[in-house]
């Protein structure tokens, strides 16, 4: 796995410097280019600061991104909300604060025109506060910078702190794999044909592959970046403009690359999943003994896949039924865990980095999180939760983590407190963090007062050895079933 540039959307008020903003970064005028000097369409643009590579997409509420909205799919990585400080919250600031919160967008508040003479940023601040964003130097976590896009002011501050929150979101591609992304914009040039402007978010895009979505197909004969730069290839996150299609693709369609004999086999698989993102499927074996509900939120459609695959595999293997209430793209969203509570199910997190406002919400509601990044991990997981719920047991123990010491890649020595039960040597053990199941394992070396002991009770501490793959921390929560 490689790592990937950042893809950063603005929001905000009309006339508040959302195009301006892009306009001194890229030292383009884009502005003067578009009819009244307001956005018209999406426009995604790639820029180069201190070695690091940053896209940018201008999204004036297109209908591409309404449909990938609809779907929960996840563009764009950070937003950044743009506020005029000599205007404050205007009703599309508010209508983009809902809807950067609706999909738990990580994001910066850019407060705007300060080179104005009734600028007032505090002001701003405080409206932000009564709509409960509370920025850092008012003792929030949501980051604000003061900016003039017209006068460049503020401009590297702003970058800064994207890359520093792009470098927390651990951004990651497979180049080894196809491409695969969305369709942004469509366009019918009279001498070039059907053209479409794309963004990749995982593998590679080269000249001479089939592009496919639902409902177009194409061989690619050119690709350019977004100022016309002819490209042999492309990779996430890079915005492009490519042909030639058959026929009008869709904006908001996913795409992925194959070859002329796969066209028909992957324009099925992704009408299949257009029609089945949100249909619950039922996975049923014969002389089943029991049911569990899951809902699976992933990065792309091909570990939703996987993940589906490996399900039907569990099921077999342990006699039992799995009704997947919802699967879906982008992080798990307040909407996923209220539908997890009210269908008693558990939610399934791959390789996503979801907010903290989700996990403070996940303990509120009390409900039930598997946040892994590989296959295996999640497999393992689950089926140690199946023979917990077979065995109708409770966990026998609970330990919290006080202490951290040697780590390896297969061990981990801790020390704890038992705060439940007893804990025993040999015990398997779930690894909770912030009431989601984060891994599995083993207790391989169990002590008390630096005396190696069999078994450990409720009130006492210890030192233990855990054989796992996943890094344990303070606070952490050991399960002992």
């Amino acid at each position: 796995m490689r790592k990937r540039p950042p893809i950063v959307t603005i929001f905000g008020h009309i006339d508040h410097g959302k195009t301006t903003l892009l306009d001194t970064i890229q030292n383009i005028k884009i502005t003067e280019k578009e009819a009244g000097g307001i956005t018209q369409k999406v426009s995604a643009y790639e820029i180069e600061y201190k070695g690091e590579k940053i896209t940018f997409i201008d999204t004036p509420g297109h209908a591409a991104f309404e449909k990938l909205r609809e779907k929960g799919a996840k563009i764009a990585d950070i937003a950044i909300l743009i506020i005029a400080a000599d205007e404050g919250i205007k009703p599309q600031t508010i209508e983009s604060l809902e809807l950067i919160k609706k999909h738990n967008l990580p994001f910066i508040v850019a407060i705007n025109k300060i080179d104005k003479p009734n600028a007032n940023p505090e002001k701003i601040k405080k409206e932000l506060s009564d709509l409960g964003v509370i920025v850092e130097d008012w003792g929030g976590d949501i980051p604000a910078v003061n900016i003039s896009a017209l006068k460049n002011i503020g401009i590297d501050d702003l970058l800064e702190l994207i890359l520093i929150m792009a470098e927390m979101l651990e951004l990651k591609y497979d180049e080894n794999k196809n491409g695969e992304g969305y369709i942004l914009e469509t366009i019918k040039d009279p001498k070039r044909g059907i053209l479409a402007g794309c963004i990749v978010l995982d593998g590679k895009v080269n000249l001479g592959d089939y592009i496919i979505t639902s409902s177009s197909y194409g061989k690619i004969k050119f690709i350019e970046n977004p100022f016309g730069k002819p490209l042999k290839y492309a990779e996430p996150s890079s915005p492009i403009l490519l042909g030639n299609f058959e026929n009008l693709p869709i904006a908001g369609e996913l795409f992925k690359i194959g070859n002329k004999d796969s066209i028909e086999a992957i324009k099925e698989e992704l009408k299949e999943a257009e029609l089945s993102f949100r249909k619950p499927i039922i996975i049923e074996v014969p002389e089943a003994t029991m049911e569990i509900s899951l809902i699976i939120k992933a990065d792309l459609i091909g570990s939703l896949e996987g993940i589906e695959k490996l399900l039907r595999k569990i099921a077999e293997e342990q006699k039992m039924n799995i009704k997947i209430i919802k699967r879906d793209l982008g992080i798990v969203t307040t909407e996923d865990l209220k539908l997890a509570k009210n269908t008693n199910s558990i939610i399934i997190s791959f390789n996503l980095k979801n907010p903290k406002s989700i996990y403070e919400e996940i303990q509120t509601l009390n409900v039930q999180l598997i946040d892994v990044k590989i296959i295996y991990e999640l497999e393992d997981i689950l089926n140690e939760i199946v023979q917990i719920k077979k065995t109708r047991s409770s966990e026998k123990g609970k330990l919290e983590v006080l202490a951290k010491f040697s780590k390896t890649s297969t061990k981990k020595t801790i020390g704890g407190k038992v705060i439940f039960g007893k804990v025993s040597l040999n015990d398997r053990v779930l690894i909770l963090r912030e009431n989601s199941i984060i891994g599995r394992g083993k207790v391989i070396s169990l002590e008390a007062n630096k005396v190696p002991v069999k078994e450990v009770t409720e009130g006492n501490l210890c030192g233990l050895i855990i054989n796992t793959k996943t890094d344990i921390e303070i606070g952490d929560i050991l399960i002992f079933p």
